[in-house]
């Protein structure tokens, strides 16, 4: 497919031209409105209208007198498959099909029709955006062919929009935040599909940031192939990933599955490759201002605040520390050449409060001083932009700060007010030219630089990182076959997981023959792979130390897991030795039949499901990058000698987690989950070992 004919033709045609109030005729009107260099390059084709705005058209696409490279058809569905054969006649390599009723209606028979437009678009070779799309904007080259009326822009910006969504681009063309070199409404995106416009966007030379409306990722490898392409180009990818609901969990039979549903497998290959994920589109055109407006992006966390009130410093300060964001104490060098500038009454020190008896000269001053200090890599002011500045003395302050920043500041500076306002335009436009956004209020505006942060942390540990993605072969359906807990961890012992010493008894004897071997005290549970739960089932015995207490452990295990599940298939009795305390953590695998396989680690034992403390990450993963799933626990303190306690392997825990991570990716293709829990964490140096273990297998028909 050749998206350079669809996005950015050099000949086009809209094909159902008309002048009346729809799809077809808002694209009409807005390309003939707002294209006014490209006139030439458009045909209008219209069998009922010989004229539409004053343009001829022709009656059919045959009729065009030159051949063409992109037909934008605005006809009912049943339309679409003979005008798809008539533009490729005409030499097209794209399409636009804003018709809706195919698939997404869930019917059969549109299910059906949509098919048969992916087989004719591959037998054709079209790049054919939609079906059900709103169309395209291309204000790089000024190609219009979009379905609504939207806000005329007059020049070109370097924000690449791609949405599943029509009304989510108008809604983020409403605001004047940001200009987008391209807006596309992908639709149904069956044939052209989200992945591809990304790798597009990527290699688009005019576009600087690439905006994202998602809700489901089709082809997750090359998804992931496109966001790492464009992290190498630091071309950073803003995300907006619809469905983090609990109804989108999928129920399973391990704790495993049931901490990392689909949504978490998404956030966790976003992180993975560098995408910086938002909430709403607030945030969404937050990013891409701050991106696309700032000299540069803050190479490390040491901000510093500078507002002209107590009130907004306190208010700032605190705002931004909800967001990790620090605030080193000025260097002494610093201080006292602030101190030569400042107020007498007013205090150098972060943050600062510049005092009513400042004036822009002195803003001026008091930014420079702080940038140059070395652990200072952003300045933020709370100074109150809106629509009619009633405080004059704040226009003094802009002028303090624009002309220090014109002088070609290397650390970013943002306005961060305190409330929501409209903005004065002229201001705005200033602060633009000069580097310096105004981001919304504190807890968006501060978490926007949060994410500023975290996407440049990620540039800085790209070469730390394992970026693959190994997604399994398609699932053909089958059932789920559970192993017992001793069948798990034989296969996981052969893959260097360390797991309780143990052997499975067929009589009391040999229970006991085993509990003299492996040494008193010891574990008794059922062994059986119908029965995971084996608490519920009355099927464990702990802290068995004596021959007597094995026989007794020996009946009563089997009678109540007869009695709880009369069908089940037991192999006996595990008896394994008794591991002594540590700190108890889960590890598991959850294995997406879209997404992959990806390794969960989180606080283990009665804790698991409570507090839900947990971390994920796609397999493969490294050394390094299972630190940092250890380093992104709330509990993580536990670890590194809390209080006094003992400093925890924490090696060997980040050893276990690759391992783990190897054996997911080698079983990808039949892997449904994997569960350790608990798996006890023991002082450095004496390692970690797995109590308890369960995998289940898909079975394909």
């Amino acid at each position: 497919m050749e998206l350079k004919k669809l996005l950015r033709p050099r000949k086009l045609a809209i094909v159902g031209a008309t002048e009346k109030e729809t799809m077809a005729g808002f694209a009409t009107r807005m390309f003939l409105e707002q294209c006014e260099k490209r006139q030439d390059d458009l045909y209008l084709v219209s069998r009922t209208n010989q004229e539409v705005y004053g343009k001829t058209c022709c009656k059919t696409l045959s009729g065009i007198p030159e051949d063409i490279d992109l037909a934008v058809i605005c006809t009912p569905k049943a339309a679409v498959l003979p005008l798809l054969e008539e533009a490729a006649a005409k030499g097209a390599k794209g399409a636009v099909v804003f018709a809706s009723g195919y698939a997404e209606t869930g019917k059969p028979e549109d299910i059906a029709l949509e098919e048969a437009l992916i087989q004719k678009a591959g037998e054709l070779d079209l790049a054919v955006m939609g079906p059900n799309c709103a169309g395209f904007l291309n204000f790089i080259d000024r190609i219009f062919s979009f379905g609504f009326l939207f806000q005329a822009r007059t020049r070109a910006g370097n924000v690449g929009l791609i949405s599943q969504s029509g009304q989510v681009c108008m809604a983020l063309m409403e605001s004047d935040k940001v200009n987008f070199s391209y807006v596309i409404s992908a639709g149904n995106s069956r044939i052209v599909s989200m992945e591809d416009y990304m790798e597009f966007l990527v290699q688009e030379e005019h576009t600087e940031v690439i905006a994202v409306y998602l809700e489901g990722i089709q082809n997750p490898v090359k998804f992931a192939a496109a966001l790492r392409a464009a992290a190498e180009k630091k071309k950073p990818v803003v995300v907006l990933k619809a469905g983090r609901s609990e109804k989108g969990m999928r129920a399973a039979a391990s704790h495993t599955g049931n901490l990392s549903g689909s949504d978490q497998h998404i956030d966790a290959l976003l992180k993975k490759f560098g995408a910086i994920r938002v909430d709403d589109l607030e945030e969404m055109l937050s990013v891409c201002m701050a991106v696309t407006t700032l000299p540069a992006l803050p190479c490390r966390n040491g901000l510093a605040f500078v507002n002209i009130s107590g009130g907004e410093t306190t208010i700032s300060a605190d705002a931004g520390s909800l967001y990790g964001l620090t605030l080193p104490d000025f260097g002494e060098e610093t201080v006292r050449r602030l101190k030569e500038v400042l107020p007498p009454f007013a205090t150098a020190q972060n943050p600062m409060d510049l005092t009513g008896g400042s004036d822009g000269v002195t803003m001026e001053k008091a930014v420079e001083i702080i940038l140059e200090d070395p652990q200072i890599q952003m300045l933020v002011t709370g100074l109150q932009v809106t629509h009619k500045i009633s405080d004059v003395t704040i226009y003094d302050y802009l002028e303090g700060l624009i002309r220090y920043c014109k002088k070609g500041n290397k650390k970013p500076v943002a306005v961060i007010p305190m409330i929501e306002s409209g903005r004065d335009p002229q201001i705005l436009e200033r602060l633009r030219e000069a580097g310096v956004p105004i981001l919304p209020p504190p807890h968006y505006g501060y978490r926007v630089i949060r994410h500023l942060l975290a996407y440049t942390d990620y540039l800085n540990d790209m070469s730390s990182r394992t970026l693959e993605l190994y997604r399994p072969s398609p699932d053909d359906g089958g059932s789920r076959r559970a192993l017992s807990e001793h069948e798990s961890k034989l296969e996981l012992r052969s893959y260097g997981i360390p797991c309780t010493r143990e052997a499975v008894a067929g009589s009391p004897e040999e229970a006991i023959r085993i509990a003299e071997q492996t040494g008193y005290p010891v574990v008794m549970k059922i062994e059986s792979p119908d029965i995971l739960h084996k608490t519920e089932a009355g099927g464990v015995r702990v802290g068995i130390s004596c021959r007597e207490e094995v026989l007794q452990a020996y009946e009563e295990i089997l009678r109540n897991a007869k009695a709880y599940r009369p069908d089940a298939r037991i192999n006996g009795v595990l008896v394994q030795e008794m591991l002594k305390s540590g700190l108890e953590l889960i590890v598991g695998v959850n294995n997406d039949v879209r997404l992959g396989p990806s390794v969960l680690l989180g606080l283990g034992g009665i804790f698991t499901e409570i507090f839900r403390d947990t971390a994920l990450y796609p397999a493969p993963l490294n050394r390094w990058e299972a630190l940092r799933m250890i380093d992104a626990l709330r509990g993580k303190p536990l670890l590194y000698g809390y209080r006094g306690g003992a400093e925890l392997d924490v090696d060997a825990l980040a050893e276990l987690l690759v391992k783990v991570g190897r054996f997911a990716v080698e079983k990808k293709d039949s892997l449904e989950e994997m569960d350790l829990n608990p798996v006890f964490v023991y002082p450095k140096g004496e390692g970690v070992k797995a109590a308890d273990a369960l995998i289940v297998y898909r079975v394909k028909t």
